[in-house]
């Protein structure tokens, strides 16, 4: 059994780094699979290929570029709140070995 640790700060911008590229992963994915919906939809309903493949574009980039922003934004948020909380109610405890 190993040593149990409390963290009592997190480093707020390490964190919101870390965050927003996990965002920016998951908004890659989101992306893809929109685009895939945006061309199905287009290829469907319409006989202008070139908006479906700007918008393919658009929701693939910005899914990337909205997912790293809002990512950090969020993530650094929560870490701020958990720095002001964990001194008040007490810190995550970990076990390490």
């Amino acid at each position: 059994m190993g040593e149990i640790k409390t963290i009592t700060k997190i480093p707020v911008r390490a964190v919101a780094l870390m965050g927003a590229a996990i965002e920016a992963v998951l908004g890659l994915i989101f992306g893809i699979i929109t685009a895939i919906g945006i061309g199905v939809g287009v290829s469907t309903f319409s006989s202008s290929v070139a908006g479906g493949a700007v918008g393919a574009v658009v929701a693939i980039v910005g899914g990337v570029v909205g997912g790293f922003i809002g990512g950090f934004i969020i993530t650094a948020i929560i870490a701020l709140i958990y720095n002001w909380l964990a001194p008040r109610i007490g810190g995550i405890k970990l076990e390490l070995e």
